[in-house]
């Protein structure tokens, strides 16, 4: 890794509150630090952070990184290698792999995680969601062709569709990613 040249792109708190995460831009990595939950007499006082580890992000300026709404996913956008990485995080040692899925996107600077909701389940954990405003309209005859495995973009037609258009084929896009993530995951628990 490079010494020169060096700047932290962002800095965030894991969910769990145990660890903190900070991307360096030069450095191309991630560095993890625990943070000291209690503390005693003659030993590190709540709240001290020691390094886990600094991990290679597989790509040049790790911009934006955003964990998974389990906390078991590190999704890095990696800005001037135009490429998306994905690692595992594990809950207890707070080290991260790379899960060998990466996503070519052109100068990735934000990732957003987003609730993934089946419209065509009756699944409580679904209920939930719509009580914080998340529906989505029934589609037609087919279900599994409703959700894209590609999509295209069309210029011409970027005024004619709106807002709540443009979200919704967010949202498909996203749960096509999430499903392609976990059955990467079952298959290496396989």
């Amino acid at each position: 890794f490079p010494t020169t040249m060096n700047t932290c792109g962002r800095i965030c708190v894991h969910q769990s509150g145990r660890f903190v995460i900070v991307s360096n831009r030069g450095h191309e990595s991630i560095t993890i630090f625990r943070v000291k939950q209690g503390g005693s007499k003659g030993k590190a006082i709540r709240g001290t952070l020691t390094q886990v580890g600094f991990f290679h992000t597989r790509g040049e300026t790790p911009r934006h990184y955003q964990f998974d709404s389990s906390g078991q996913f590190l999704i890095v956008a990696n800005q001037d290698s135009d490429t998306i990485a994905v690692f595992s995080f594990n809950l207890t040692s707070g080290e991260i792999k790379y899960t060998g899925n990466e996503y070519r996107v052109p100068s990735p600077n934000f990732v957003c995680c987003c609730p993934m909701v089946d419209r065509y389940s009756d699944d409580v954990e679904n209920q939930a969601y719509e009580k914080f405003g998340y529906t989505f309209p029934a589609g037609e005859d087919n279900v599994s062709s409703t959700v894209p495995t590609l999509v295209e973009f069309d210029p011409t037609k970027k005024k004619s569709m709106d807002t709540q258009s443009e979200l919704e084929l967010a949202r498909k896009e996203i749960a096509e990613l999430k499903k392609q993530l976990s059955n990467i995951t079952a298959e290496r628990k396989s």
